[in-house]
Parts: structure tokens; sequence; C-alpha cells
């Protein structure tokens, strides 16, 4: 059985401020539609917008490119990435995992939680949760990738 973006479950985030933009995003799903960039409206996202970025999906060859990041985002990652390109020169060495992501995201249409261990250059390691999930214009391809980054503790291990 497909997950809807109906299915998806925002309560999975450890961080209020995810489950929050998880949830903000889901309430502009409809069954069998999904949101476009004109939905995502900023005043509404108010305290968590920091944590948001916007994520251009560029075809023939499929390339990301970041149209905005929040201050907290681009805190955790050590520099503003808004304007560049995900490339191994400009993202460092996991630029092919999180470039996979997006891929998934644009390819199932669906969202896309994880947590994940972030080595940015030059920085120490982050533990952080991530949201991706998919924006589109009138049913038709993804054009977009509406996602959210927090830090969080690493889960202790038994």
């Amino acid at each position: 059985m497909t997950m809807t973006p109906l299915d998806f479950d925002p309560g999975r985030f450890r961080a209020a401020p995810m489950r929050r933009i998880a949830a903000y995003w889901q309430s502009k799903c409809a069954p069998g539609r999904l949101p476009g960039r004109a939905d995502i409206l900023p005043e509404e996202l108010r305290g968590d917008l920091p944590h948001v970025y916007l994520i251009d999906v560029l075809r023939q060859p499929l390339r990301f490119r970041f149209r905005l990041v929040g201050t907290a985002v681009c805190v955790l990652a050590g520099r503003d990435y808004t304007g560049a390109f995900l490339t191994e020169a400009k993202y460092g060495p996991n630029w092919q995992a999180i470039f996979d992501a997006y891929r998934e995201v644009v390819e199932r249409r669906e969202p896309l939680a994880a947590e994940l261990f972030a080595p940015w250059f030059g920085r120490d390691f982050h533990y952080y949760e991530r949201f991706l999930a998919p924006l589109c214009q009138d049913g038709g391809p993804v054009t977009m990738i509406f996602a959210a980054l927090h830090s969080v503790e690493e889960p202790e291990t038994a």
C-alpha cells in the first residue's frame, strides 16, 4: 500500500518545531493533491521559519538549488547555502546521500523524515532531524522541496 501525504505522522519528530512544520505542510495537503509553493505562507510559520529551507527542483539533468535557507539552518551548517546548487564542492562529503534523499522525495511524491549526523566542512558533527516534503503546481511534477532541520541530542545506545 502506498503512503499518502495524509498518512505521514508529524509526531515522529522529537523537536516541537519539526512537529509543527511537518503538520503545517500536511495541513496544506488535500486528498489526491500535494501543496504548491503558493500554499506555503511564511507568516503562518512564524517562529519556526528559521528551521525551514526551500529547494528548487531543476531537471535535465536533475539538480537541486537552495532557494531559501532559514537562519537556524545556516547556523547549523556554518554558512548560508541560499542560491547554491547541491554539489560535493559546495556541500561536502555527504552530498550524494542528500541528493538521493531529495530525488526520492521528487520521484515518490511523499515526505521523508530522518535523524542524521551531518559532517559539515570545518564543523563538529551535528545530530539532527530532517523533514523533506514535495511541493508541486496543479498536480504536475514536483517543482520544489519544503524542508526543515533541527538539532537534537543523539539517542543513547544500549
